[in-house]
């Protein structure tokens, strides 16, 4: 299944009720359930930097090899401690449910009375699957991003859509040219329509996931240019996850913008947010990605290293190191 079209059946923070695969996963739904199951004896203990991983397979694993749900949790902590420089939290819960099929998913993460996941996996699923999965990654970058308001929750998804792809490329696990593909492809996606109010106010697919990600690469941009190079997206972000401890934070996007913005030493996330928040703002997506040197020609992704900001796209993808703050 494509990735979009997954990201389009799955609701916000949780799965939504009218998910395909609710038939097939009825048990541990509910958060209380899963912090139950998840104190017995884990299968699996793994730690990453500074992280402690718990990891329980529920029900019948058979015929699940642990060796390779091992292998596929690390190879996506992997990408997201790389971006974060950190694995995101302390302490991680996953409860990992069998079910029918070769897919994985869905996915729900919560962080109110500590971080935890629950993600179906498919019995069938394969290694290449396994190797080429995002959806892991995806529910691992909720883990650095404090709670905040549900009006805004276009802020959390809008960052794990953005930053999964840069995470997995400059960990190695993916060309740069497939993280641009989703902005080429599925960015528009998040563009107000008729009767948009702001991204606080418009609660559809499209402006939760995707206009939530326009909102980060626009961050992108502007923190670069206000700092003539100096800063990254990235730097703020690792700043807000060391600041809040992660998703078992509760914060208003006010506080997690301010956070960041110290450590880039500017406005650009709060004004940002300030300027979108409320009303809806059409973005000129196509002339930043020709700004960034990034088209699409007879279906191949192809980079312009002319482009004004073609710095800042190879820095995107590539692995940066400690945060200059």
């Amino acid at each position: 299944m494509k990735r979009r079209r997954f990201l389009q059946m799955m609701g916000g923070l949780a799965v939504a009720a009218w998910s395909p695969w609710r038939a097939v996963a009825q048990s541990y739904d509910d958060p209380e359930d899963i912090h139950a199951r998840l104190k017995g004896t884990p299968d699996l203990k793994l730690v990453m930097g500074n992280g402690d991983i718990s990891v329980v397979i529920a029900g019948d694993s058979s015929p699940l090899d642990k060796r390779r749900i091992e292998v596929w949790i690390r190879r996506s902590a992997t990408a997201v401690s790389t971006y974060f420089d950190r694995f995101p939290v302390d302490h991680w819960g996953l409860l990992v449910v069998p079910e029918d099929g070769g897919h994985v998913g869905p996915a729900t993460t919560w962080g109110y009375a500590g971080s935890i996941t629950r993600v179906g996996v498919g019995r069938e699923v394969s290694e290449e699957y396994l190797r080429n999965d995002w959806v892991l990654v995806h529910e691992m970058t909720h883990l650095a991003l404090p709670r905040v308001p549900m009006r805004s929750e276009w802020f959390m998804e809008g960052n794990a859509t953005y930053v999964e792809p840069i995470a997995r490329a400059q960990a190695g696990q993916m060309p740069p040219q497939e993280v641009w593909r989703w902005a080429v492809d599925d960015m528009s996606k998040g563009q107000p329509q008729a009767g948009d109010k702001g991204l606080d106010h418009t609660h559809t697919w499209g402006r939760t996931y995707w206009g939530g990600a326009m909102y980060w690469l626009l961050a992108e941009l502007a923190i670069y240019k206000k700092s003539d190079g100096r800063y990254r997206l990235q730097d703020a972000l690792r700043a807000i996850n060391r600041a809040s401890g992660g998703n078992t934070a509760s914060w208003s996007v006010e506080q997690a913008t301010h956070a960041g913005d110290i450590a880039v030493k500017s406005d650009a996330l709060t004004s940002l947010y300030d300027e979108l928040k409320d009303r809806p703002v059409t973005v000129d997506l196509n002339g930043m990605l020709q700004q960034l040197g990034v088209s699409e020609v007879a279906g191949v992704i192809r980079f312009d290293d002319r482009a004004p900001l073609a710095e800042l796209r190879r820095s995107i993808t590539s692995p940066r190191g400690r945060s200059q703050t």
